[in-house]
């Protein structure tokens, strides 16, 4: 990042140094190593999720931060917009953690994603604070070749077709309102657990966290299956929601490491392109001996 620009996290700097520190050096990082980008923005989302867990609920503390998001989402703390973003930092950070090849395109949205919760986060832990984030710049980076630019347009358009995807299940798994039938819902549920991969196959992974969807389904399940038309019990109705759990949750994570495999079958693309063309220069431009 040159010294002209300013980090666009610097006004959080009055609320949260340590945010706006993390924000600023993930910034640095975002075209020289975008793997270490995620990992500071991924820790940035934890101090966030922990510090509005001191203020609002104490008592969630000694959870995880999926454990954290989660609860947050479940009591009404963290809406939906937010919660995405969050949850997509989370995965894409555990991801580069566990040696999955960022491109930068994908580091830049979440590094967008981290400046825009950030000014949702200021105006919650300084209540009637006039928060401005003011609009995101993007860090300038390296000139790019032609190669690079054309791996960026390959990465972005990759990323389209994933949160497309993922958004695309989150609509497909939508409950039944209120005022709908409950036993023909419960058959259409069921039926649409037992083809559970098939569905993953076509729509893709939420954009909301796989875990967080999946238990808010089986909570559904487990109401649904105490009903009384179905005739089961509180034990076994719990049992057959852990088990469609399970079964959501195996196809989530499947579909998550389809869309890492994705993108590192674009970058061993590129890079190939790259050897290759480096390869035909050396040939062209070596003497022969």
């Amino acid at each position: 990042m040159s010294q002209e620009h300013r980090s666009n996290f610097e006004f959080v700097e009055q609320y949260d140094h340590r945010i706006s520190h993390l924000g600023g050096q993930a910034e640095q990082y975002v075209h020289t190593d975008p793997d270490s980008c995620l990992f500071k923005l991924r820790l940035m989302v934890e101090m966030m999720a922990r510090r509005l867990v001191e203020l609002q609920a104490p008592r969630l503390g000694e959870m995880d931060l999926i454990s954290i998001l989660r609860s947050l989402e479940q009591y009404g703390m963290l809406p939906k917009k937010q919660a995405d973003g969050m949850h997509a930092i989370r995965r894409d950070g555990n991801a580069a953690v566990h040696g999955s090849e960022t491109p930068v395109p994908t580091a830049m949205r979440r590094l967008r994603d981290a400046h825009r919760i950030s000014g949702w986060y200021c105006s919650m832990i300084q209540r009637g604070a006039t928060v401005r984030p003011g609009q995101f710049v993007p860090p300038a980076g390296p000139a790019a070749d032609e190669h690079a630019l054309a791996m960026h347009k390959a990465a972005e358009a990759l990323e389209d077709s994933i949160d497309e995807r993922r958004q695309a299940t989150r609509d497909s798994l939508l409950l039944f309102a209120d005022e709908e039938d409950v036993p023909t819902e419960v058959h259409r549920i069921v039926s649409e657990l037992e083809g559970l991969d098939r569905v993953a196959q076509a729509a893709g992974e939420p954009l909301v966290d796989a875990e967080f969807v999946a238990v808010v389904m089986a909570m559904e399940m487990e109401q649904l299956l105490e009903h009384p038309t179905l005739g089961l019990g509180t034990r076994e109705a719990k049992r057959e929601a852990e088990k469609q759990y399970r079964k959501i949750r195996e196809g989530f994570e499947l579909r998550e490491a389809m869309y890492a495999e994705e993108r590192r079958a674009l970058m061993l693309h590129h890079q190939r392109e790259l050897n290759d063309r480096r390869g035909r220069d050396g040939d062209g431009s070596s003497p022969k001996r």
